[in-house]
Parts: C-alpha cells; structure tokens; sequence
C-alpha cells in the first residue's frame, strides 16, 4: 500500500522521466544508455505503473523502492539538498533522521532520511541523489517506521551499485 500511495503521489505529474525498460539490474535510459543498480534479495517484486520510473514493492514489508532520471532538458542543476527535498515534500509532519553526503559512482551524492506521515500513514522516506553527465539519478525508499531497518540494508545495495553507462 505504502510504495502504491508513493507511486501516485510522486511520479504521476510528470509523465517524462528519462526511463524506457530495466532488465537484469540495469535501467536503460531514453536517448540511450543504462544505469546499473544492485539487485534486490526475493521478497522485491516489480510493479508497473503509468510512471516512467522503476519501482519494486515487497509486500512482506509494505514497502517500495524506486529510481528515477532526468537528463536533457529535464535535467536540474539543482543543489542536491533541493533534489531530495521534492520529494520529503510528500511527507507531512517530516522530520528528518539524517542527512549524509557519500560518494556513488565517483560523483558526490545525497543521502536523506525523513519520517513523516503519506496518507495519514506513518512511513519512512529514504533518500538518495546524484548528478552524473548531465542526469540527475533519484532513488528512494518508502516504508513503515517498523520496517524501515530490514528496508534500509536492502536499500543500500540497491543504490549503493549504481554505475552509470
């Protein structure tokens, strides 16, 4: 349910996204090129939605992940800061856990934490940007706060392997 609000909430409004297809941990962009992404343990199962971008939802843990790109004229010079925050802005009632700088990719990424409520639900919003050739790459991981510790280790190999091609 938690990754389902996710999906409409956030990546519905804009139906361009730079991503055309995943398949075999790489998500292939419009224009050409792919990113990798670490692979998700059994439990992820992809969902399709009218978005362009990829998301996976484990209903073990009433979870999703997802990732993003824009490049071209889509791309946003942003600070990362800025970035992450459009998306936290889903939340009400956020408050932010963490916030950490960490490299990906060669590239210095955003790491950003938040709590909040979606829906009237409480959950966990787990964060991730970076800027690479021209593309601004956006990962996140929504949960309920009593799943968000299985979530988060899952999360990081998912991030924690891109490379982008």
């Amino acid at each position: 349910m938690v990754g389902l609000l996710y999906n409409s909430c956030i990546f519905k409004s804009n139906p361009y996204r730079g991503v055309m297809s995943y398949r075999n941990q790489k998500v292939y962009i419009q224009g050409g090129g792919f990113y990798k992404v670490g692979k998700l343990p059994q439990g992820w199962e992809r969902m399709h939605a009218s978005s362009k971008a990829i998301s996976f939802y484990n209903k073990s843990y009433d979870s999703s992940i997802t990732t993003d790109v824009f490049c071209g004229r889509e791309f946003s010079d942003r600070p990362l800061e800025v970035l992450a925050g459009e998306f936290a802005s889903a939340l009400a009632n956020k408050k932010v856990i963490f916030t950490d700088n960490i490299m990906l990719s060669e590239r210095g990424a955003l790491r950003l934490s938040v709590s909040g409520k979606m829906d009237g639900v409480d959950v966990g919003m787990d964060i991730v940007v970076v800027k690479r050739n021209g593309c601004n790459f956006d990962f996140v991981a929504v949960t309920p706060l009593n799943y968000a510790d299985n979530v988060k280790d899952e999360f990081e190999v998912f991030f924690g392997e891109f490379q982008y091609q």
